[in-house]
C-alpha cells in the first residue's frame, strides 16, 4: 500500500486543458502551459514516492485535495479546519491528471487496473494531495447511504466509512 501526502497548492487545471496549433498545414491538438505545469509539479512531487514495480492490480484508488483557504472565506468558516469544495474543478477532471501521472510514473500498470475510487474535495489549512494506493477493497453502498444519510452529520466531519476503507488499504 502507499500512503503519499503532497504538500502544495493543487492544480484547477485538467486534462482538457489543450489549444489547437497549426503544424505546417496540418492541426493538432497541444497542451496548454498550465497543464504542462501542472503535470511538472505533479511528476517532481511524485517521483521521490515511485515504488519499485507498479501496484498490480485490482486497486483503490483514494484521493483527498484540500486548496488552501479564500481570502472571502471568513474566520468563523476557517475556524472549523476545512470546509467542502463545492466549485471547479470537479472531481472526475482532477482525478484524471493524477491517474495519468501515476500510469506515467509506473505507479500503475495501466489506469484500467483501478476498481474503486473515494475522493473528497476541501477548502482547508493544509493544502495538499493525499493519495492512497492499495488493493482493491469493495464496501457496501448501503453503508455509505446511511452515513450520509445520519442526522446530526455535518459536511465537514470525516465520514466513518471514510475511514475504515483507508484503514483496510
Amino acid at each position: 500500500m502507499l500512503d503519499i501526502t503532497l504538500v502544495c497548492v493543487p492544480p484547477r487545471t485538467s486534462h482538457h486543458a489543450k489549444r489547437i496549433v497549426r503544424v505546417g498545414a496540418f492541426s493538432r491538438l497541444a497542451d496548454k502551459p498550465e497543464l504542462v505545469a501542472a503535470r511538472e509539479m505533479l511528476d517532481t512531487l511524485l517521483l521521490p514516492h515511485q515504488p519499485p514495480a507498479p501496484v498490480p492490480g485490482p486497486v483503490t484508488l483514494v484521493l483527498e485535495f484540500t486548496w488552501p483557504w479564500l481570502v472571502s472565506h471568513s474566520q468563523r468558516t476557517r475556524a472549523r479546519g476545512r470546509i467542502p469544495h463545492t466549485s471547479k474543478p470537479d472531481t472526475s477532471n482532477v482525478t484524471k491528471t493524477i491517474e495519468d501521472r501515476l500510469v506515467a510514473l509506473r505507479f500503475l500498470e495501466d489506469d484500467r487496473a483501478v476498481a474503486g475510487h473515494h475522493l473528497q474535495k476541501w477548502w482547508g489549512d493544509r493544502p495538499g494531495i493525499r493519495i492512497v494506493l492499495g488493493p482493491f477493497v469493495p464496501f457496501d453502498v448501503a453503508t455509505v447511504c446511511d452515513a450520509v444519510a445520519a442526522p446530526g452529520s455535518t459536511a465537514s466531519e470525516q465520514p466513518r466509512w471514510f475511514d475504515d476503507v483507508t484503514r483496510a488499504l
